[in-house]
């Protein structure tokens, strides 16, 4: 898999801090419910946009 620097898909910020892990969304659709596989939560410092990702994602901090 290649790797690829965040970048949020409203602002195309750059930074963003950890919501959640091991984060589970349940639903339910007409007589079906749904449960999702654990997910990492980050939400973008700029816009607060949420965006999940399951555990195939790494995360590394830089500091500038």
């Amino acid at each position: 898999m290649k790797n690829q620097e965040l970048h949020c898909p409203i602002c195309n910020g750059t930074k963003a801090k950890i919501a959640g892990k091991d984060v589970k969304l349940s639903g339910k659709f007409e007589d079906k419910e749904f449960l999702t596989i654990p997910l990492t939560v980050l939400q973008c410092t700029q816009c607060g946009y949420y965006m999940f990702f399951d555990h195939s994602a790494e995360f590394t901090a830089k500091d500038s």
